[in-house]
C-alpha cells in the first residue's frame, strides 16, 4: 500500500515544479525539436569534405600536326590535334601511334603503322635530334609500308615547335636502318627532306576546333 505523502513532502514537490517551470523546461508537453541553428558547434559532427575539379582550359590549347597517308598511299596528309601547352614530341608520337580518328578515316586517311606500334621518342634539344625507339611491330615492316610509317614518324616528330630537325631510329638500343625512297637504307639521322617524295600539301586549315585533343579536319 502506497503511503500518503505528508504536507511537507507535497510542499517540496510543488516548489520544485515552480523552479523547473521558471527554468523554461515544460512540465506538461512532449520533448520539442531544437532548431539546427541553435545547436552548438561540434555537436553535429565534422562537415563532409568536398572536392572541386577545375576543367582544362581548352582556350589555351595549341595545335600540333599529326601526319597520315592519303587513301592512295602517295603522299602524307597533315591533320591537327589540340593539346595543352607546351606541346611535346612525345604527345605527337602517341597520337600518331593511336591512328586515324573516325573523322580522319572518313576523309580517306590511313596509317602505315600497325595497330600494335608503340614507338618511343626522346629529344636532345642541344643537337635538335629526336631518338625514336622502334618496337618490333614497326621495325619489321617491309617495303612501301615501312617507308610510309617512317615518313609519318619523321614529319610528325620534326614539328618546328619541338625544336627537332632530324630523327635517329633505334631498335633494341642500337641504331636502326631507315628505309629511303630510292630503295636504300641509312643508319644516320634523317629529316623531312629524306621523305620529300611524300611531302604533304602546304595548305593548312584556316580554323581550328576548341576541344582539347580534337582533330581538325585535314586539307586534302
Amino acid at each position: 500500500m502506497r503511503p500518503v505523502p505528508t504536507l511537507a513532502l507535497v510542499a517540496s514537490l510543488l516548489a520544485g515544479g515552480v523552479l523547473l517551470g521558471a527554468c523554461g523546461i515544460p512540465l506538461d508537453h512532449a520533448a520539442q525539436p531544437v532548431p539546427r541553428s541553435r545547436v552548438p558547434d561540434g555537436l553535429l559532427g565534422a562537415p563532409t569534405p568536398t572536392t572541386t575539379t577545375m576543367p582544362e582550359d581548352s582556350t589555351r590549347a595549341v595545335p600540333i600536326g599529326i601526319y597520315f597517308m592519303n587513301s592512295a598511299g602517295t603522299r602524307l596528309v597533315e591533320t591537327f590535334a589540340r593539346v595543352q601547352p607546351p606541346p611535346t614530341a612525345v604527345e605527337a608520337l602517341d597520337l600518331l601511334a593511336y591512328g586515324p580518328t573516325a573523322a580522319d578515316s572518313k576523309h580517306g586517311l590511313r596509317t602505315g603503322l600497325s595497330p600494335q606500334s608503340t614507338p618511343r621518342v626522346k629529344v636532345d634539344r642541344q643537337t635538335g635530334i629526336a631518338v625514336v625507339a622502334l618496337d618490333s611491330a614497326t621495325y619489321y615492316l617491309l617495303g612501301s609500308q615501312e617507308y610510309q610509317a617512317l615518313a609519318q614518324i619523321v614529319y610528325t616528330v620534326t614539328d618546328p615547335q619541338f625544336g627537332v630537325h632530324a630523327v635517329q631510329f633505334t631498335y633494341a638500343g642500337a641504331p636502326a636502318l631507315a628505309y629511303l625512297p630510292d630503295g636504300q637504307y641509312t643508319q644516320y639521322p634523317v629529316g623531312r627532306s629524306a621523305y620529300a617524295a611524300l611531302a604533304p600539301p602546304t595548305v593548312r586549315p584556316a580554323t581550328v576546333t576548341t576541344s582539347t585533343r580534337a582533330r581538325i579536319p585535314p586539307a586534302l
